[in-house]
């Protein structure tokens, strides 16, 4: 069987880079269209803390970085929206880099 970690990581490079190739233009485009951006954002907020309810799993052996990783985006998405027009695309980063970490920490299906 194939360590999904693999392909995890690097669909998230993609978006790492995507993200450092187009958040600033993105982030200048929600500043200047403020109402759009807020509900946006906050969209994204809520979606964030589902994510943090779903991950939330007791019996999980990840359940900590599953959490760690959710909570990691909702606080991106949390200072985008406080931020709009100072550029947060470093949270947006850091959340996504974070994640790389946590998934290649993450036991694989062998060691389970």
């Amino acid at each position: 069987m194939k360590d999904s970690r693999l392909v995890e990581i690097g669909l998230l490079v993609v978006i790492a880079a995507l993200v450092a190739l187009g958040a600033v233009p993105f982030l200048h485009f929600l500043a200047a269209h403020r109402p759009l951006g807020t509900v946006m954002l906050s969209v994204a907020i809520a979606a964030t803390v589902v994510m943090i309810r779903r991950a939330y799993v007791p019996s999980s052996p990840t359940v900590r970085a599953d959490v760690t990783k959710a909570v990691a985006y909702c606080v991106a998405a949390i200072l985008a929206l406080i931020t709009i027009d100072w550029a947060p695309h470093w949270a947006i980063r850091a959340a996504i880099i974070f994640d790389i970490i946590t998934i290649a920490k993450r036991p694989g299906a062998a060691e389970e």
